[in-house]
């Protein structure tokens, strides 16, 4: 490896242990209680490092919001190219992989709803974290109106049965996150579970 590959890595490297840094801060002690000198002190180094990387803690949460929809589309997006026999099934695939993601990367959960703001415009569900709106759970919108036009699902208003069973996943996951010590359900059965509940409950 030559010199410039080595400093591209040592670069790459540090700006992952400063993302992390700051995603376990942003989660424990809340984004605006958070400084660049906080980050700092939690990997032990000078903040002119830190500012070496990023303009500010505003570019640093934009880079982890980003990020973490980027890992949570490429599952999706791996689904999709499977082509599941029913968009039920696709849907219920789609959800567990958001589960599955949630309880994975805990701190960054917490980080979507903790700094952002979720409208609907235009019927479309858009998300926005400080300077940024990302078009968010249009796949599960997608497969929503599938099950629906084939009989999967009840033809109600797609945004209705988002919610109902956005909230439920959404519980459930938030209550996992925060209540860990709890005698919960094996992970792969709660999930199975709940959908079964959630299918039976809407159709």
């Amino acid at each position: 490896m030559g010199i410039p590959e080595r400093k591209r890595r040592q670069r790459r490297d540090l700006k992952r242990r400063i993302l992390d840094a700051a995603e376990r801060l942003f989660a424990k002690d809340g984004y605006q209680n958070v400084s660049m000198r906080k980050i700092a002190e939690e990997i032990e180094y000078s903040t002119t490092v830190i500012y070496s990387l990023f303009r500010d803690k505003s570019e640093i949460i934009d880079d982890l919001i980003a990020e973490g929809y980027r890992g949570v589309y490429r599952r999706y997006e791996e689904i999709l190219a499977r082509r599941p026999d029913s968009p039920l099934e696709t849907l219920n695939s789609i959800i567990t992989e958001y589960v599955a993601f949630a309880l994975e990367n805990p701190n960054h959960y917490k980080l979507w709803f903790a700094t952002s703001e979720i409208r609907v415009i235009d019927g479309q569900l858009r998300m926005r974290h400080g300077g940024r709106s990302y078009h968010v759970y249009h796949t599960w919108l997608e497969q929503i109106d599938q099950c629906k036009a084939e009989g999967l699902l009840p033809d109600r208003d797609t945004l209705t049965l988002f919610q109902l069973i956005w909230g439920s996943v959404h519980g459930m996951i938030s209550l996992r996150i925060h209540h860990p010590q709890f005698p919960w359900l094996p992970l792969k059965q709660h999930v199975k579970e709940l959908l079964s509940v959630l299918n039976r409950g809407l159709a």
